[in-house]
C-alpha cells in the first residue's frame, strides 16, 4: 500500500504548476481570479482542473511532487494510456498543430549502450517508412534525458486483447475481418522488408471509421530493439530473454529470434485468430519456457472442439497457420487475407467495442470535485491524507482525451465519509407541531371545565 501523500499548500502547487511548463505565472492568476481564497492545493488543482487548464493525470501528479516529463519536445501530455516492458505510453498533443499523438517513452535500459542507440535509430527509420491504413504511423523519435521517445499515430479505439477480455470470444465474422486487415497490413510491412516479431492481441489496434472497423498493427520495429538489448546483456551472461510474447512465438523465433521470415509472424497471427475465437491462447497454462516447448511439439486443442459453431474452412485456416514447419503454412500474408476475403465476403463485420461507463453529469462531476469541508477535513484525523491522491500511480488511466474534458469518465465518486462524533441533526419542525397541538388541547379543555363549573354552580 503506498504511503499517504502530505498535504500540500496552495502557494507551494501553484509553484509546481509555473515549473512544469504546463502553464505561465499570469495564465495561473488569471485562472484562479475567480476561486475563493484557499491555502490547500487540492482545491487549486481542481479548480484548474474545472476551467480545462490540466488533466486529472496532471494534478495528480503534481501534487504528488511531479514537475518534470509533462513536456516533451513540442508534446504536452495529457495522460498515461499504459505501460509495459518497453515503457510508458503517454496520450498527448503537439502544441502548435493540435494533433493528438500516443508517444511511448521506452524503457532506459532499452538504449543505454552505444550499439543499442545505433539499432534503435535504424530501427525507427524503417518502420517510419511504412505508410498503411493498418498499420500506427511512426511520426518521430526524439531522446529526452537518458530516454527516447517514439511518437506515433493516436488510435482511438481498444486493442484486440482489450476486447476479448471484455466480451469474450469474437463473432466468427468479425474475427475474420480483423485477421484479414492484419494479414493486409503484414503483407505490406514484410514486402518492405521488415518482420514484426511480436504479433499478438494486444498490438493489434481497431477504431471506429466512417466505413467501418479498421485494424492497425502496433509496435513495428521495436521488438528487435528489445532483442538486441537483450542479446547484449546475454553476452555478459545476465539474462536469458527470448524476443517475443511465449503465447504467440512460432518454433523457429523460440530457436533463433533474428534468423527469421513472414511465415513466423503468419504463425502469431494464427495464434491470435485462434484467441479471437475462441478466448484463450493456443497453450493455456505453465511457464513460458513450457508454452515454447509445447508450440514446437504439440498440436492445440482444435478450434472446433474450443468452439463447434466455427465453419470448417474458418477452422482449417486457423490451423494452416500454426503448423510446426513454416513450408505448411501460409506463404505470404496475402494468401491468407484473400482466402478470408472469400470467407467473410458478403458478411458484415458488426463493430463491437468495449462498454465503456457513460460519461457523469455535469452536476456530478462537480460534486466529486467540490470542495471539502473543513469538517470533513477534521475527520480525516491529522493524518493530512488527501483523497485526491489516492492513485497517484495512475494504473487505470484516466478517459479524459482532450483538456477541455478533465472529469474521468472511469472513476466513481469516492461515497462521503460522515464526521466522527457526530450524529446526523433531525429535523425540529414536528416537535413545533407536536406541542402546538397539545397546547391547543390543554386550552379547549380548560374552557370546556370553566363551562361545566359555571353551569353547575349556576343551578
Amino acid at each position: 500500500m503506498s504511503q499517504p501523500t502530505p498535504r500540500v499548500e496552495a502557494g507551494e502547487f501553484i509553484e509546481r504548476v509555473i515549473t512544469s511548463g504546463l502553464m505561465d505565472r499570469d495564465e495561473v492568476l488569471r485562472t484562479l481570479e475567480t476561486m475563493p481564497p484557499t491555502d490547500r492545493g487540492k482545491v487549486v488543482a481542481r479548480h484548474l482542473v474545472q476551467a480545462g487548464k490540466l488533466t486529472q493525470f496532471q494534478a495528480r501528479k503534481l501534487l504528488a511532487g511531479r514537475t518534470e516529463g509533462f513536456i516533451l519536445g513540442q508534446y504536452r501530455v495529457l495522460e498515461e494510456l499504459g505501460r509495459g516492458g518497453m515503457g510508458h505510453v503517454y496520450k498527448a498533443v503537439h502544441q502548435t498543430m493540435g494533433r493528438f499523438v500516443a508517444l511511448k517513452v521506452l524503457a532506459p535500459e532499452l538504449t543505454k549502450t552505444e550499439k543499442a542507440r545505433s539499432l534503435f535509430q535504424s530501427e525507427v527509420r524503417a518502420a517510419a517508412k511504412l505508410n498503411h491504413p493498418n498499420i500506427v504511423t511512426a511520426y518521430d523519435a526524439n531522446p529526452t534525458g537518458d530516454r527516447f521517445f517514439l511518437v506515433m499515430e493516436y488510435v482511438d479505439g481498444p486493442n484486440l486483447s482489450q476486447l476479448v477480455k471484455e466480451q469474450g470470444a469474437l463473432p466468427v465474422e468479425q474475427a475474420c475481418e480483423y485477421i484479414r486487415q492484419a494479414g493486409v497490413g503484414l503483407e505490406y510491412a514484410h514486402h518492405m522488408g521488415l518482420v514484426h516479431r511480436d504479433v499478438k492481441p494486444s498490438n493489434l489496434l481497431v477504431q471506429q471509421t466512417t466505413s467501418g472497423p479498421q485494424v492497425k498493427i502496433l509496435d513495428f520495429g521495436l521488438a528487435l530493439i528489445t532483442a538486441g538489448e537483450a542479446a547484449n546483456a546475454a553476452a555478459v551472461g545476465t539474462t536469458n530473454t527470448v524476443l517475443g510474447t511465449p503465447d504467440y512465438l512460432s518454433p523457429e523465433q523460440a530457436r533463433d529470434q533474428y534468423n527469421v521470415d513472414a511465415r513466423s509472424d503468419l504463425y502469431s497471427l494464427g495464434c491470435t485468430f485462434y484467441y479471437l475465437l475462441t478466448g484463450e491462447v493456443p497453450f493455456p497454462g505453465g511457464t513460458g519456457i513450457e508454452k515454447l516447448v509445447r508450440h514446437g511439439s504439440e498440436p492445440p486443442v482444435a478450434v472446433r472442439v474450443k468452439r463447434p459453431d466455427v465453419p470448417e474452412p474458418v477452422a482449417e485456416i486457423v490451423h494452416k497457420l500454426l503448423a510446426k514447419n513454416p513450408k505448411w503454412r501460409y506463404q505470404t500474408a496475402g494468401e491468407l487475407a484473400a482466402d478470408l476475403a472469400e470467407v467473410v465476403a458478403g458478411k458484415k463485420a458488426d463493430w463491437s467495442a468495449p462498454a465503456r461507463t457513460r460519461p457523469k453529469p455535469k452536476r456530478d462531476r462537480e460534486r466529486e470535485l467540490e470542495l471539502e469541508t473543513d469538517e470533513e477535513d477534521r475527520s480525516r484525523g491529522s493524518s493530512g491524507v488527501d483523497p485526491f491522491d489516492d492513485d497517484l500511480d495512475l494504473d487505470e488511466p484516466s478517459s479524459s482525451t482532450v483538456p477541455t474534458a478533465m472529469a474521468s469518465t472511469r472513476e466513481t465518486p469516492s461515497p462521503r465519509k460522515r464526521p466522527r462524533g457526530k450524529k446526523p441533526q433531525k429535523p425540529l419542525w414536528p416537535l413545533f407541531v407536536i406541542a402546538g397541538l397539545m397546547a391547543l388541547a390543554m386550552v379547549a379543555g380548560v374552557g370546556l371545565l370553566a363551562r361545566y363549573l359555571i353551569q353547575h354552580m349556576g343551578q
